[in-house]
């Protein structure tokens, strides 16, 4: 009885394996657009509650500087991770450490994205108007529109074999 369950969980391993490319793009989308959706809950709660506290220009100043450091880390972790891993997966779609490398990219990428849009949330609650959060917001948002994982034209057929390296 023992052999069997060893033997079906192999055979399962193997089935769900073949579609990793496939599932590791569906993990990387539902993640991109929870992550854009609780952007715009960032917005609606900047709406709904006001903020009391007076603004300190430093702060300003220091998460502004923040965000630009973020955003430059953003495509420099896409040209790092992402990019190399989608070249490898391009003629390799079976190998296991380009596809971690290219979901780690994207999700560091869509972490690093999201960290801005909550700069604008702690600039509004300590006190900023709108006009000086939104910006922030927005780039978050765009960033999560136009950083979408490609297709990729050689995503794992159910006949290829998966080979760890």
């Amino acid at each position: 009885m023992r052999k069997k369950w060893k033997s079906w969980w192999g055979e399962a391993r193997i089935g769900l394996l073949h579609s990793s490319m496939q599932a590791a793009r569906k993990l990387i989308q539902i993640v991109r657009f929870a992550l854009a959706g609780a952007v715009v809950m960032y917005l609606f709660i900047i709406l709904r509650i006001p903020a009391t506290a007076k603004p300190n220009l430093v702060l300003l100043r220091g998460l502004g500087f923040l965000a630009v450091v973020d955003v430059i880390v953003v495509f420099v972790m896409r040209r790092v991770l992402v990019f190399p891993a989608e070249a490898v997966l391009q003629n390799q779609p079976q190998d296991a450490k380009a596809l971690a490398r290219w979901k780690a990219g994207y999700i560091v990428t869509y972490a690093l994205s999201m960290s801005i849009a909550l700069y604008g949330l702690v600039l509004h609650f300590f006190g900023f108007p709108l006009g000086q959060v939104v910006p922030l917001l927005l780039a978050s948002f765009a960033l999560f529109v136009f950083l979408a994982p490609k297709a990729m034209a050689s995503e794992v057929s159910p006949s290829a074999p998966i080979v760890p390296q």
